[in-house]
């Protein structure tokens, strides 16, 4: 009516409908009001998302369990996708390799059973470098310690696993390890005789046989070393410290049901006892 200078009535009568439809019609696009019962969930999948930059919608979906949201996955999807969320690609991408046919040797069969352990690099902000040596528990994923310093060697290794030893009060039947020249030191060798713990070296050339803590390194490189500049050495341990504390009591793992490994530990053990 607007554009061509119609009055209502004659714009009525050529489009063929009742005055009395359109004027009820237009009052009630007037009141009409339009409420969006996922504003809420929206607003906290952002918030999520900016804190969480690394994680997905099916980790954001268990999370809102927790928050009190009563929605189902495909809901949470859908949300994340319209509001454009996603999960930033990688700045280059993991060489693929094939299935691995060989069986595992010593595997886990509870906590404290196997202890992964690998070296990780990384620098801070004037380009020193920083090598970090974790270790992880094979059954529940969890990440049991780690040291942090220019340079590390087997008897700093040997310190951190009897620090570890007495804070979870007894050692791994195994430790599992590549054949770097830490771990194949008669100063390892002598540690882990002392109870008879297996050393189980994997084939050299093959880190997939060393998955778990392969793992472990994908994400905190992931999460925390892609996304922090360390001032220097004692920021970064301060940093791996508190990535490793959330990485075992917050963070969703997905080989464990989507539940923390810390809480897995927990109800593994209350099954047993």
């Amino acid at each position: 009516m607007d554009v061509l200078g119609l009055s209502q009535r004659r714009a009525c009568l050529i489009v063929g409908v009742a005055r009395s439809s359109f004027q009820r019609a237009h009052k009630h696009a007037k009141d009409v009001v339009t409420f969006d019962k996922y504003a809420e969930l929206r607003q906290w999948l952002h918030t999520w998302a900016a804190q969480n930059p690394r994680w997905g919608y099916r980790r954001a979906w268990i999370k809102t369990k927790e928050e009190g949201f009563d929605v189902g996955r495909d809901v949470v999807r859908r949300v994340w996708r319209q509001e454009n969320l996603r999960v930033p690609s990688r700045k280059r991408s993991k060489p693929k390799t094939l299935a691995d046919p060989t069986p595992r040797v010593e595997p886990a069969a509870c906590p404290n059973d196997v202890w992964a352990l690998d070296f990780q690099f990384d620098s801070d902000y004037h380009g020193r470098s920083i090598k970090v040596c974790n270790v992880m528990d094979e059954f529940t994923r969890e990440h049991v310690g780690f040291t942090a310093d220019s340079t590390i060697d087997a008897a700093a290794v040997v310190e951190l696993l009897d620090v570890i030893a007495c804070e979870r009060g007894q050692r791994p039947r195994v430790v599992r390890m590549d054949n770097g020249p830490e771990f194949i030191s008669k100063t390892l060798q002598s540690w882990a005789a002392e109870e008879e713990t297996v050393q189980a070296f994997i084939p050299p050339g093959q880190p997939w046989h060393n998955g778990f803590v392969e793992s472990l390194h994908n994400r905190m490189r992931d999460e925390l070393f892609e996304q922090e500049c360390f001032l220097d050495l004692e920021h970064a341990r301060y940093c791996i410290g508190q990535w490793c504390h959330r990485y075992n009591t917050y963070h969703p793992h997905s080989a464990l049901g989507f539940i923390p490994p810390e809480e897995f530990k927990k109800q593994f053990l209350s099954k047993v006892a």
